[in-house]
């Protein structure tokens, strides 16, 4: 009887563990899901850009290296193939756009500054397309001053640090009735940057509850066990002097506390509650946008439930932990960030420590996992003289962004504080920069509740020219036709319909610097007679408020040169008086990148292209014949005397395009194969992608033969338009000089950028060696490394030379 009774009891906690993991499984399998759903679907990107110096004098060029990379897990990115960077004023008015080609992985660009800009503030803008979609704030922006040359007559205002700002961070969320818990706080100038402070905190009675000093960057905490019928007031002392009152957020009656120690190996996470009856709870840890932790448990009242996580359930990261009701209902959360060292091990070394002017180095940069084993990895590498164009100390660099800054809000002052390691405080002052810097990507609510955000941007493949047709009363033009003409080498001309607003998109194009089109439109029935055609050049220019005020105390500090020697020497139009376009290779693109002079071609890729010469001459003349057994997985079957159809093997029947415009197969029959130039052939989802459900079974494509005297020149109006359009932004190989043993000084090496090598690859060694020549000046050299490597690990470097 007693076994019996055993077994029942049993089987009712059995059911009623059941029952809960039933009741909260679904809000899981919903964060599983829509967590999934957001990495695969929305697939966000991060970029970094890798500047060779942290300011410039107008004139100059700006050599950079982006870094586009999947949010998840560091990757490199394969979803956007265009990346723009936006040089934008102190009025946020756009002084140069780039577009880059972001295609082959790493991403080199340069930025002339023109020579009449103002002195001032700007800021640098790194972003895709496709980022559009998730917000401004999760651009890359890089702030920069600019001098003029006119700079050596007056020394910039390095800013005005403006009224001060003190916010308090309740651990958690919010104070509660009774829970003692930490109370974050940050003191900062109007600038953004933290401010030392030291005070006190009160309650209404007067009693002294607590001591409020910062620690780092304007940062502090206390710890406080609130009473909902009190007051509380901090008195806070600033360094200038200034005494203040700030009131501290209001005590919630019920609710919830989550603390956290992060020490060692583990997270140590205290829970509590003061709500009669406790509450069914559900903690979670997301990290790079998956679930790695998930615990339900009941919360009673006034009950501490302490749990400790391994970090190794995380990666390196931010890691957000949420407490939640069963039914997904958020109660508190915590940022903690895990840093497991796992990133890249970087070496720079020189053939040795100390070089005369204009002598040779050698360098040698190692790429290492913690493990010790070679990593194949891409890098940028900046050489610049230090006294005249130095780095600001713990500044950001490609390891803080990626890991830490792109994922909070706002301001992060010196974010490479955190990550250097000779800093023994840095860990606790990341924690408390956890709980004071808010976390900008989706919120808990948002998964649970399926609020993805609205997909107005496409990510994109290849150049895209848009526009609209519309009547002479602006109503839209649907199922219109516009015809988009080059006159190229084949006299290419494309065709498109408009949608119900009469817009239309002409995809796949692939071009560096302009070219010119003319796009003619015509009505549904072919008609060109009140028919407008406009063509979408307005460029997009992201709405970023700068938190710059003007050049760090670090920058300003540069300016006390010795005397008689004029601001930035070297950093001028003209290096030494060698005209800056004498040494700059403008048609000279980076290693790796060649500028080929090429025609216009319909798409960037094709799987295949045949060249008339290279097709035999069929029998019967007919073009498909022709391409019998010329290209893999394409099969010619005969249909009739001198009639043939195409069929690519697991694919079927093609699309074919003539000159761009979609024909008929039995069109086709009629085409002799010597009126055929080149023949374009897609095979590969990714190339046919553009044609949508039209491309499933491949692509043809046909160009002919066509002179200049076969075109007739198009009858002008309204519904023509000629515009020029822009491809991708040119670049330019940095020039490094060589210096021989027998070289004569004609001309004075005065450089503030040495070197610059935006694609640095480690080899199967995990090494990589560089060599380039010291200019004239007596300075300290900064060798700068940053890069990434195919699985997401970041590295970076530095090493000062001395040169004598």
């Amino acid at each position: 009887m007693n076994l019996l009774k055993t077994v029942v009891i049993c089987i009712f906690v059995f059911l009623a563990l059941s029952a809960w993991i039933f009741l909260t499984n679904p809000i899981l399998e919903k964060i599983e899901t829509n967590l999934s759903v957001w990495r695969i679907n929305y697939a966000p990107e991060k970029v970094y850009l890798h500047l060779d110096k942290s300011y410039y004098m107008a004139g100059e060029i700006i050599w950079l290296k982006g870094y586009l990379v999947h949010a998840s897990d560091l990757t490199p990115g394969t979803k956007s193939n265009i990346l723009y960077v936006d040089l934008l004023d102190e009025n946020n008015g756009l002084v140069k756009k780039l577009r880059l080609d972001a295609a082959a992985g790493g991403i080199p660009g340069d930025l002339s500054i023109p020579a009449d800009l103002p002195e001032g503030k700007y800021t640098l803008v790194a972003y895709t397309n496709w980022m559009k979609n998730f917000g401004e704030e999760n651009f890359f922006k890089k702030d920069l001053y600019i001098w003029s040359p006119d700079a050596s007559a007056a020394s910039p205002d390095a800013g005005d640090p403006g009224s001060p700002d003190f916010q308090f961070f309740p651990e958690g969320g919010e104070m509660v009735h009774g829970i003692s818990g930490k109370v974050a706080f940050k003191a900062t100038g109007g600038n953004g940057l933290g401010l030392p402070v030291t005070g006190a905190v009160y309650d209404d009675s007067g009693s002294t509850l607590g001591d409020i000093r910062t620690s780092h960057a304007g940062m502090g905490y206390f710890t406080l066990t609130p009473d909902s019928s009190k007051t509380y007031v901090a008195h806070v002392e600033f360094e200038n002097g200034v005494s203040q009152e700030y009131l501290l957020p209001d005590v919630a009656g019920l609710g919830y506390g989550m603390g956290i120690q992060s020490e060692g190996e583990l997270i140590t996470i205290t829970t509590s509650t003061n709500k009669p009856g406790g509450e069914n709870v559900l903690l979670t840890g997301i990290a790079r946008e998956h679930l790695h932790y998930s615990r339900e448990f009941h919360l009673s009242p006034y009950e501490k439930k302490i749990l400790e996580i391994p970090k190794s359930a995380f990666p390196t990261g931010i890691v957000r932990l949420t407490l939640a009701k069963a039914t997904g209902e958020p109660l508190a959360e915590r940022l903690v960030f895990v840093h497991h060292e796992d990133q890249l091990n970087v070496r720079i070394r020189a053939n040795q420590e100390q070089f005369e002017s204009r002598e040779e180095v050698l360098l040698e940069i190692e790429a290492r996992d913690q493990q010790g084993n070679p990593v194949e990895a891409e890098f940028s590498l900046a050489v610049t003289d230090d006294q005249l164009a130095g780095k600001d100390a713990h500044a950001t660099n490609i390891e803080s962004y990626l890991l830490l800054s792109s994922d909070l809000r706002g301001q992060i002052e010196s974010p490479g504080y955190y990550f250097d390691a000779s800093k023994q405080n840095r860990r606790a002052a990341l924690d408390l920069l956890m709980m004071t810097q808010g976390w900008r990507k989706f919120t808990w609510k948002e998964i649970v509740e399926n609020d993805f955000p609205a997909i107005s941007h496409a990510p994109e493949l290849d150049i895209r020219i848009s526009g609209n047709l519309a009547t002479d009363n602006g109503n839209a033009i649907e199922n219109g036709d516009a015809v988009l003409f080059l006159k190229d080498k084949y006299q290419t001309f494309l065709t498109t319909e408009t949608d119900e607003k009469g817009n239309f998109v002409f995809e796949g194009f692939y071009f560096r610097d302009s070219i010119d089109v003319l796009i003619q439109g015509n009505d549904a029935r072919g008609r060109t007679r009140n028919v407008n055609v406009t063509i979408d050049q307005k460029p997009f220019i992201p709405q970023i408020r700068s938190d710059y005020l003007g050049p760090s105390a670090e920058q300003l500090n540069r300016q006390k040169r010795a005397p008689g020697m004029p601001l930035f020497q070297g950093m001028e139009n003209e290096i030494g008086g060698l005209d800056l376009g004498e040494v700059l290779l403008e048609e000279v693109v980076v290693e790796g990148r060649a500028e080929i002079s090429r025609p216009f071609t319909l798409h960037r890729d094709a799987d295949v292209v045949l060249e008339s010469g290279q097709l035999p001459v069929s029998p019967s003349g007919n073009i498909l014949e022709a391409l019998q057994g010329r290209v893999a997985g394409l099969q010619v079957l005969r249909s009739g005397p001198n009639q043939f159809r195409a069929v690519i093997r697991g694919q079927g029947t093609p699309l074919y395009l003539l000159d761009g415009v979609p024909v008929d197969e039995s069109m086709l029959q009629s085409i002799s194969q010597f009126d055929i130039s080149r023949v374009e052939i897609l095979k590969s989802p990714g190339n046919t992608a553009i044609y949508g459900g039209r491309g499933g079974g491949g692509v043809i494509a046909l160009f002919t033969h066509r002179g200049p005297t076969e075109m007739q020149e198009p009858e002008t109006g309204d519904h023509i338009i000629v515009q020029r359009v822009g491809g991708f932004s040119k670049t330019r190989q940095f020039y490094s000089p060589r210096y021989g043993e027998n070289s004569q000084p004609t001309v004075s090496d005065l450089r503030s950028t040495i070197y610059w090598n935006p694609t640095v690859k480690t080899d199967e060694n995990g090494t990589a060696t560089l060599r380039f020549y010291t200019a004239d000046r007596s300075s300290l050299y900064r060798v700068v490394a940053e890069g990434i490597s195919e699985k997401g690990k970041v590295g970076e470097a530095e090493l000062l030379l001395e040169v004598y």
